[in-house]
């Protein structure tokens, strides 16, 4: 089955929010809502240092994503603050469904750990691909494009997170790939993440 990567556009968005809710089920954004999602993913696809990718089959379905910026240093304050009254609204909505999520969310803008770490490389912020297409190498395509995309803007490094535990095939992907585990972290409140790395050539 043929797959096309292409670029997203804001129009694609709910797109995107519906594959997220189908592959990170129970994960933090997604116990944030739908709203929350397309408010997030609306506005890294229109931010200048975002980089959005959609995977579509040979029918036209959207299949999967690949979502990440150009520099991680401090891209999602930019992003809250560039999106204000958006990102105001949906706090106001999760405020009063769970506080707590809202001090969750506060906690972790960064991901910051005890490790020098200048956040100067681009990132790569999500991705995700149907359960039903796993295994046809979507991801490794929809890297490959998001990696591209690094190059032509004469980006070194990019980064992802990933979890640490019981995520081995999940890292051993990466790793093929040619990411380097470059250190390990605590998300608030426990949860135990890797940070990694790759030099582009």
């Amino acid at each position: 089955m043929e797959t096309k990567i292409v670029k997203c556009r804001e129009c694609d968005c709910e797109k995107i929010v519906n594959v997220h809710l189908k592959v990170f089920n129970g994960f933090f954004l997604t116990l944030l809502g739908k709203q929350f999602l397309r408010s997030y993913y609306k506005a890294v696809i229109a931010h200048s240092l975002g980089i959005v990718y959609c995977a579509v089959d040979e029918d036209n379905n959207f299949v999967g994503f690949a979502v990440g910026t150009k520099s991680a240093n401090g891209f999602h304050k930019k992003l809250m603050k560039r999106n204000f009254c958006a990102f105001l609204l949906q706090g106001v909505c999760i405020l009063f469904k769970n506080p707590y999520f809202i001090f969750r969310l506060i906690k972790n803008l960064d991901k910051k750990s005890d490790y020098s770490d200048d956040g100067m490389y681009a990132e790569l912020l999500s991705i995700g691909v149907l359960p039903s297409y796993a295994g046809e190498g979507i991801g490794k395509l929809l890297i490959n494009a998001f990696e591209g995309a690094i190059r032509k803007n004469g980006i070194e490094r990019v980064s992802l997170t990933t979890d640490y535990y019981n995520n081995i095939s999940v890292i051993e992907f990466y790793k093929k790939r040619g990411y380097e585990i470059f250190y390990d972290f605590y998300a608030f409140p426990q949860r135990r993440m890797y940070r990694l790395i790759k030099r582009l050539n």
